[in-house]
């Protein structure tokens, strides 16, 4: 990417669009690694979903992995959850056993429960159905901090975004 300059408001909703290949997940790598010229507040606290970035290991619930990943009390967790589809005997399915969609949907819910307070997320709506689109949008919405995300969804975009980006010819534009 050729030389920019650009600052990220606080509590704003900011999205990248552009051409696969055009290099949004490797800006936003850039910025959660602080690479050369990329300068962070000392106080921002990354929450990274990356696409098909999960893999359980250990033998656990849905409900026990989000206990053990959050300091939120039992009945967020689970309105959480079932706003992300999570109902009945799905919270004691082994996360081992999720399907790809279960273990994106379970990944964001882990996500927006956390202490983050800038979430990087690299097209979160794949493998998602509508339902569980419109939850990821009210969390969205609901989110307190910054949220900088990449998706090619562009009703998912108009809907949530505060300001859009788009990668062109390896420049970052401002479109709104």
């Amino acid at each position: 990417m050729q030389e920019a300059s650009f600052q990220f408001p606080l509590g704003a909703t900011i999205a990248l669009t552009g051409k696969n290949g055009s290099g949004k997940t490797t800006l936003l790598k850039h910025i959660v690694n602080q690479g050369e010229d990329i300068e962070l507040s000392p106080k921002v606290v990354f929450g990274v979903y990356e696409q098909m970035d999960f893999q359980f290991i250990k033998a656990e619930s849905v409900l026990l992995y989000m206990k053990n990943r959050s300091d939120q009390n039992e009945g967020r967790i689970r309105a959480a959850l079932d706003a992300m589809n999570f109902t009945g005997n799905d919270i004691k399915k082994d996360v081992r056993d999720l399907s790809g969609g279960e273990a994106i949907r379970l990944v964001l819910c882990q996500l927006f429960l956390g202490r983050y307070n800038v979430l990087v997320l690299d097209e979160p709506t794949n493998f998602l159905d509508v339902d569980c689109i419109v939850a990821l949008e009210k969390f969205l919405k609901a989110y307190q901090g910054t949220v900088l995300l990449v998706s090619h969804d562009r009703t998912f975009v108009n809907r949530v975004a505060d300001s859009v980006y788009e990668m062109e010819g390896r420049q970052l534009k401002l479109k709104y």
